[in-house]
């Protein structure tokens, strides 16, 4: 096989790129705006360490994914059953179904084509093509991923042909360089943009871009004398400041630069006022926000004694426990398990008693349970019905 590679690999290479060029075209075209909610691969960079995930990107995933995917090149035997496992484990990842079709597909290749070249090589580049696009079906919403088909396809045939043509390492190379194209392009190593002064009312501080590799693992907080926010999407960081809004909040960076907000009180005897602070940003920068409506499933907040709840809010303030509003405990809820919840007007400004249960929720307690934890403690019942809801659209 390997005297048919070297003649006849060239339509792999000019394929590729020419697909990968289609696929940009298709993408301009067909331009989406990228929710950060939906978007894994988003999630993780914005929340993991920036080093660690520099080496994961441009070094351990290509490796590990040149391997799986294109360690058959090589022309063994072995190689082609490490291939097919490995790569199987991948597919398995992302869809069970789509891993055991692809497993049988690889394996009837070579059993059935073992001594026929040419129908052997076509079949495994298709073969592993189609994988290496599916195993990353997780990293977008799904209209995204079909956008960028072409361009998983067109990439893959370029590593192919390297590896084919060259050796299994300068795929790895080349695939390693890609990726890091791709972070250095997307704002992810060298921060995009200005440094804006904010200085409004009672607070003053700075909002400036940074790299997407310094570590999150400092506490960011908001509210109060001071917000400290750090490395998080503009759309995001005016997702926090606009927290205590009833309406839902979708936001959509269109480029991935990271900012860190910065602001302290004037005065120290005043509070930062978040509205306004929120406000200041979008007015500096290119934050957008509209408005849709969605019907949907919702859960609508029913208690069953208010009065009981006002009575012992009251009983506790006299031994100066300090209450917390009802409405703050069902905002949290509702962004920490991701479910749209609906408080009636004459609820919104009901005080309860502080429960520290509620303050810091575990991802160990499912909803059922929290939901249980609710009606024990306040009477309150999760009503799902199906309502019109708002949404704040952040985009950047």
């Amino acid at each position: 096989m390997k005297s048919y590679l070297k003649k006849n690999n060239n339509w792999l290479y000019v394929s590729g790129i020419t697909l990968y060029v289609f696929g940009i075209i298709l993408s301009t075209i067909f331009d989406k705006d990228v929710s950060m909610e939906d978007n894994p691969i988003i999630g993780m960079i914005s929340q993991m360490n920036g080093w660690i995930m520099l080496i994961y990107i441009a070094v351990i995933a290509p490796i590990l994914e040149e391997i799986s995917f294109r360690s058959w090149t090589v022309n063994k035997k072995w190689t082609k059953y490490l291939s097919l496992i490995l790569s199987t484990i991948f597919l398995l990842l992302a869809n069970p179904y789509i891993g055991g079709i692809y497993f049988l597909s690889f394996l009837a290749v070579i059993v059935f084509l073992k001594n026929k070249p040419k129908p052997t090589l076509i079949s495994l580049i298709l073969i592993t093509t189609i994988g290496f696009t599916l195993a990353h079906i997780g990293n977008f919403e799904k209209n995204i991923f079909l956008i960028s088909t072409p361009m998983y396809i067109g990439i893959t045939f370029v590593f192919t042909y390297i590896a084919l043509r060259f050796k299994l390492r300068y795929s790895m190379i080349a695939h390693g360089i890609y990726n890091f194209s791709l972070m250095l392009i997307g704002g992810f190593i060298i921060p995009f943009g200005d440094t804006i002064t904010l200085d409004e009312g009672n607070y003053k501080g700075s909002l400036r871009p940074v790299s997407g590799l310094v570590s999150t693992d400092g506490v960011s907080s908001y509210g109060g004398y001071s917000a400290n926010i750090q490395k998080k999407f503009l759309p995001e960081i005016i997702s926090i400041l606009e927290s205590d809004n009833d309406y839902q909040i979708k936001t959509y960076p269109e480029g991935y630069s990271f900012y860190s907000l910065d602001v302290k009180t004037k005065d120290s005897l005043n509070l930062i006022d978040i509205n306004a602070l929120s406000k200041e940003i979008i007015r500096k920068t290119n934050i957008k926000l509209d408005t849709i409506y969605e019907t949907r499933d919702v859960l609508f907040v029913e208690i069953e004694d208010v009065e009981k709840i006002k009575r012992e809010v009251k009983e506790k303030m006299k031994v100066d426990e300090f209450p917390q509003s009802l409405s703050g405990i069902i905002k949290t809820i509702s962004r920490f398990y991701d479910q749209t919840i609906i408080m009636p007007e004459e609820y919104k400004n009901v005080m309860v008693d502080y429960k520290k249960e509620f303050s810091t929720l575990s991802s160990n307690e499912s909803f059922e349970d929290i939901s249980k934890r609710l009606y024990k403690e306040y009477g309150i019942t999760l009503r799902p019905k199906k309502s019109k809801v708002k949404i704040i659209r952040i985009i950047e």
